[in-house]
Order: structure tokens, then C-alpha cells, then sequence
């Protein structure tokens, strides 16, 4: 909740910054980058589940994501982008090491305009997705890697600086980590999901 109402009014900071902004064409090539968190929300198993602990827990770490668009008309672009997390969800089950994500994707975005300076965004990405089990250290066991093809939706908003600079924020909605992964982790139900902050820059 802390990091959703920092969004926020960080977003209305930025609305408030861009009141100067002259409008542009954005029609055209793109690029941008971005850093914020990814949250993991998962389920210990009640028999794994230690004295004095909940069975629903929580992590995050640290994320960023880069990418490239194509805007064809003020309603309509197209995105390719890498994203990564920068260490690892550790899961406070006994016994269990650490998930890390990343991901390559593709997608298509519909804009919706409010005013010269902002815009709102939904995005839907499809792509390869691995995801990684870090056994904790000393224990004999390999790392378990497990890809596969996903689709992620997201929502975000653009704030326009200039006719080119934007400030851009994104919220990727949950999703599920791949069972394999889960399995050896010895969790359930484990999702993920992001909200991150940058920028973009139109050619």
C-alpha cells in the first residue's frame, strides 16, 4: 500500500510538473527504461509452515525493465522489452532458497489521451518468461530454471515534459510463477507482480 500511495502522489507531482509541456505529433519510434519492484505474494504449505508464522507471505526485490515502441497513431503503439529483477524474491519457508524472474516480450498498447501532457495506457505482452529457484547456500542441490511462453497485461500512464521526454509509470498484473519453480521452492500458489518508474524518449 505504501509504495501504491507513493505512486500516487508522485503522479500528481508529475501532472504538476508537465502543466508546461507544449503538445506533440507522437506518432513514431521510441525508447524507454524503468526501475521499481516486483512483490511476490505465496502460500507455505501448513505441514512446512513454521510455529508462529502465517501461511500467506510476501517478498520483494528490486526490478527494472527496458524496451523500444512504435507509436502509429495517438491511440495506438506497438512494444518489444527485457525485463529483470536485480537479486532475488526470498521465500521465508524452512528450507527454501530464493526466485528470480526476467523476461522478453512483445506487445500492442491502446492510449487513451487526457489532455496535451497525459495519457493512460493498457498494454498486453506475450513472450518467454524464465523463472528461477536458488537452493539456499550450502545445500546440494542444482538451480531450477523453468521457461515459459506467458502473457502479461499492464496498465501505466505518460507524463509528456517535452514533445519528446516522458515520465512513464506501469503496473504489471499479477501472474503465476511456473510450477516447476514453485514445486522446488516447496510453495504454493506463488504470483508475481510490478509497478515501475522511468522514462521515455520519442525520435
Amino acid at each position: 500500500m505504501y509504495i501504491k500511495r507513493s505512486l500516487f502522489v508522485f503522479s500528481l507531482a508529475l501532472v504538476a510538473t508537465a502543466a508546461h509541456a507544449s503538445p506533440a505529433d507522437r506518432e513514431g519510434a521510441y525508447i524507454y527504461g524503468a526501475v521499481g519492484k516486483t512483490h511476490a505474494n505465496w502460500k507455505v504449505p501448513a505441514a512446512d509452515a513454521a510455529a508462529g508464522t502465517k501461511s500467506k507471505q510476501r517478498g520483494a526485490r528490486t526490478s527494472y525493465n527496458v524496451g523500444a515502441g512504435y507509436r502509429f497513431s495517438p491511440f495506438l503503439a506497438a512494444e518489444g522489452s527485457f525485463e529483470n529483477t536485480i537479486g532475488n524474491s526470498r521465500s521465508k519457508a524452512p528450507g527454501t532458497g530464493s526466485i528470480a524472474s526476467r523476461s522478453m516480450n512483445i506487445g500492442g498498447l491502446v492510449l487513451m489521451p487526457i489532455g496535451d501532457h497525459v495519457e493512460l495506457f493498457g498494454k498486453v505482452a506475450v513472450g518467454s518468461r524464465q523463472q528461477s529457484y536458488l537452493p539456499p547456500k550450502g545445500v546440494d542441490l542444482k538451480t531450477t530454471r523453468q521457461n515459459k511462453f506467458a502473457t502479461t497485461p499492464s496498465v501505466g500512464a505518460n507524463v509528456y515534459l517535452t514533445d519528446a521526454f516522458a515520465l512513464r509509470a506501469e503496473y504489471s498484473i499479477p501472474m503465476s510463477v511456473n510450477r516447476k519453480v514453485q514445486q522446488a521452492a516447496g510453495v504454493e500458489k506463488m504470483r508475481l507482480n510490478s509497478w515501475n518508474v522511468g522514462v521515455s524518449y520519442a525520435f
